[in-house]
């Protein structure tokens, strides 16, 4: 997925996501669509962007989300209006998006996706900009505050240990390592994608957390960083997993354009080089766990231009 890098994103209807992208890619392929349309400087007028319109901490269609004000940001400095395309983040997310050409209007649909991981397929990515990392969370004054680390649960007083229960989402690493930890039997386990609009991996933290439904909350670090502020009157403790705790908890994040625009992906790059401490500032504005990069993501554009 464009958003494999964000192991947990708002669950979608499976079906009517996939007649919406095959609207969409009819749309766009017409029989000019397989032509090649270099765009030099996309944002010459407009810094236009590719995002969800319903998926906080990241981005929605009123510019709430930390996406939003990273994109604010880059409009102000290259001087331009930040223009949206809106789209679930699910499949044929990039291709309906980044890559709809709009013929009557003679461009590309977005230009930019403030997000992307790893496995980015559609497009060119930049340098990773953050890394961050699952976490869990729980409510302080409930037998947990010893828990300044993960490994902390293991050590709990085993009657304390075997009343808990623990929210996870199956399948998730941060899943598997409360598995291998022994606490398979205090598992209240959530599935990633349900296809209901009701399902928000949010709700773990601000209901079901919150209604004391659950103990601990294992979840993706922006989610339990974000929504932990919003619940009130409860003093909800984050704690990040690093690498201590395993090799797979964190995860990259870069910005992503077409392919066969070099030098607006060059553009972007010096855009996150020389506004990098504000762009940290707005995620810790939302309570986004933030890990060191790695030595390897500062190679990847290298390894990419040879």
């Amino acid at each position: 997925m464009i958003f494999n890098m964000h192991p947990i994103r708002r669950a979608r209807p499976a079906l009517a996501l996939m007649a919406g992208a095959t609207a969409l890619w009819f749309a766009a392929a017409g029989p000019a669509a397989g032509a090649d349309r270099r765009v030099e400087n996309p944002a010459s007028e407009a810094l236009r962007v590719c995002a969800d319109p319903s998926n906080m901490p990241f981005s929605n269609d009123k510019r709430e989300g930390f996406e939003n004000k990273i994109a604010a940001l880059f409009g102000e400095k290259l001087g331009v209006p930040v223009e949206y395309t809106w789209m679930p983040e699910q499949m044929g997310f990039g291709r309906n998006t980044l890559k709809r050409w709009l013929p009557e209007e003679n461009r590309y649909a977005c230009d930019l996706i403030i997000s992307v991981g790893s496995g980015f397929e559609v497009g060119k990515s930049t340098l990773p900009y953050y890394r961050s990392t699952y976490a869990l969370a729980y409510i302080k004054g409930h037998d947990l505050d010893a828990v300044e680390r993960p490994e902390d649960l293991t050590t709990l007083p085993d009657d304390t240990k075997r009343d808990l229960r623990i929210g996870v989402f199956t399948g998730s690493p941060a899943g598997d390592w409360v598995i291998q930890n022994g606490f398979i039997g205090q598992i209240v386990s959530y599935r990633a994608q349900s296809g209901g609009y009701d399902v928000d991996p949010a709700d773990m933290v601000t209901k079901d957390l919150a209604d004391g439904d659950i103990d601990v909350a294992v979840v993706w670090g922006p989610i339990a960083g974000y929504y932990s502020r919003q619940v009130d009157n409860e003093n909800i403790k984050v704690v990040p997993f690093s690498r201590e705790d395993g090799p797979m908890f964190d995860f990259p994040v870069s910005m992503g354009v077409r392919y066969g625009n070099d030098a607006w992906l060059h553009t972007v790059q010096g855009l996150i080089d020389d506004n990098r401490d504000e762009i940290l500032a707005i995620l810790e504005d939302y309570g986004v766990p933030i890990v060191p990069l790695r030595e390897e993501d500062r190679q990847v554009q290298e390894d990419d231009d040879d």
